[in-house]
């Protein structure tokens, strides 16, 4: 579980990077790993974008925020762990 305090100035996302069939790697400032399966989200209208592959592999952060498209998509931490823990 991820406790997310703002205002400390911290970032909490060190490293993101695409993966093939829609999947994120993700580092955590902490040291730890994700690997965020996008795939089963595609389908709805916050994520519809992400099937272009081309803009899926824009993915950045923020430290903050995982981003596409230069800010035209962006997810929380909460939100990428709610991907990752809900599907």
């Amino acid at each position: 579980m991820f406790v997310v305090k703002r205002g400390m100035g911290m970032n909490y996302i060190k490293t993101v990077l695409p993966l093939k069939d829609y999947r994120l790697f993700v580092e955590m400032e902490g040291g730890s790993t994700i690997i965020a399966d996008l795939s089963g989200k595609l389908h709805t209208m916050k994520y519809a974008e992400l099937v272009d592959e081309a803009f899926f592999k824009t993915v950045t952060t923020d430290g903050d925020y995982v981003i596409w498209g230069g800010g035209r998509l962006c997810l929380t931490v909460n939100e990428l762990m709610d991907v990752v823990l809900l599907g």
